[in-house]
């Protein structure tokens, strides 16, 4: 009997045995509260792991954006500060341009303006009355300077009756042009013989004064020396000057 009693406990047949836990109740609330805390530390390390991969917040992401958008006003801002100071700058070079052009211009004026009135000055300077025992043709003054061109040169001349002349007097001006040309002294006459129309402007027909002027041409490569200027009537020489130029 003692050994089927054995037997049958060995058996699947044996008796349902039950095993109840010993831990009491606060122990097992404490067990379960430490559980669900560490799930959720668990789960929000995760999840900040997950966002340190992922990149920014949105907040720290709209802080950005913002201080990017910032900049950049103040960039436009600056930008916008320095075209308008390049724009003023550039229309006062402008002005200033204008008026250096303008005041050029001016001084050219002024220098032309210049030469003519002391070509002016001395021809009235040449028109002082002379010496009150003088009488007969006299040549009062006489310029020759280039023209424009190496071998043009304009020439004046002021001749004066002086005295009480009772009539006009009638005549010409020869002028004999000398001047060196490749080394060699030479000459040339006005006016030219073989140009009858140079003739007509060195005519003179006047009774107190008369100024003549022209321009002659000079052979290439020459350089004046000197002018003898001549005054003539009906064949006879009245004055005669030669001026060293």
């Amino acid at each position: 009997m003692r050994w089927k009693l054995l037997l049958r406990k060995l058996t699947l047949s044996a008796p349902e045995v039950s095993v109840r836990a010993s831990l009491p109740l606060p122990l097992r609330r404490f067990l379960l509260f430490l559980t669900l805390a560490l799930a959720a530390a668990a789960g929000v390390a995760i999840y900040e792991y997950g966002r340190g991969l992922g990149g920014p917040d949105r907040r720290t992401l709209s802080a950005e954006i913002e201080k990017l958008q910032t900049q950049l006003r103040e960039s436009e801002a600056e930008r916008g500060r320095l075209t308008a100071t390049v724009t003023a700058l550039e229309a006062q070079v402008k002005v200033e341009r204008a008026a250096q052009e303008q005041l050029s211009k001016q001084a050219g004026e002024l220098s032309v303006e210049t030469s003519r009135l002391r070509e002016d000055l001395a021809f009235f300077e040449s028109l002082l009355p002379a010496k009150s025992n003088a009488s007969g043709i006299q040549i009062r003054s006489f310029r020759m300077q280039p023209d424009g061109a190496p071998e043009a040169m304009r020439y004046r001349l002021l001749v004066q009756q002086a005295g009480k002349p009772e009539r006009d007097f009638v005549g010409a001006v020869q002028m004999q042009v000398n001047y060196v040309r490749d080394g060699r002294s030479q000459s040339m006459q006005l006016p030219d013989p073989a140009v009858p129309d140079s003739r007509r402007a060195l005519e003179l027909s006047f009774r107190h004064y008369q100024r003549v002027e022209g321009t002659l041409a000079l052979p290439e490569g020459a350089s004046v020396r000197s002018v003898v200027v001549r005054i003539l009537a009906a064949g006879q020489t009245h004055a005669q000057q030669t001026f060293s130029l």
